[in-house]
C-alpha cells in the first residue's frame, strides 16, 4: 500500500552532503529520487537515522533528516525527509556584486 501523499520522482543527479555531528563530513553522492517533502540518495558509507545533513544542488541547498539507511551491493540508500530549501544563491550573489555600498547595520538609539 502506497503512503506517500506525493508523487515521487526518478533523479540522477551527482551532489555533496554534508553530514552533521559531532564533527561534520562531507561525502559525494548522487540523487535517486525526489519528491516534495523527501529525498532518495545513494551514497558510499552508512548514516544513522536521525542524522540532519545538508545536501547541495546546483543554485542552492536542501536541509533535512535521515529517515533510513538501507545497504545494497555496498551502497547506502538515504530516506531524507526535507526541512528547508534554498534556491538562487547565483542571483543572490550576483545582486550582491553589484551592490554600490556593503549594507550597514542600523545604529542603536538610545
Amino acid at each position: 500500500m502506497q503512503q506517500r501523499s506525493e508523487p515521487r520522482y526518478a533523479a540522477n543527479q551527482g551532489v555533496w552532503i554534508t553530514v552533521f555531528g559531532k564533527v561534520e563530513t562531507r561525502i559525494p553522492g548522487c540523487t535517486r529520487n525526489a519528491s516534495g517533502r523527501g529525498l532518495g540518495l545513494e551514497v558510499g558509507e552508512p548514516v544513522a537515522p536521525g542524522t540532519p545533513l545538508k545536501v547541495e544542488i546546483p543554485d542552492g541547498f536542501l536541509l533535512g533528516e535521515v529517515i533510513y539507511c538501507h545497504s545494497r551491493d555496498g551502497r547506502f540508500y538515504l530516506g531524507v525527509e526535507l526541512e528547508q530549501a534554498l534556491y538562487g544563491l547565483a542571483e543572490l550573489a550576483r545582486l550582491m556584486n553589484e551592490s554600490p555600498e556593503p549594507a550597514r547595520a542600523p545604529e542603536n538609539r538610545a
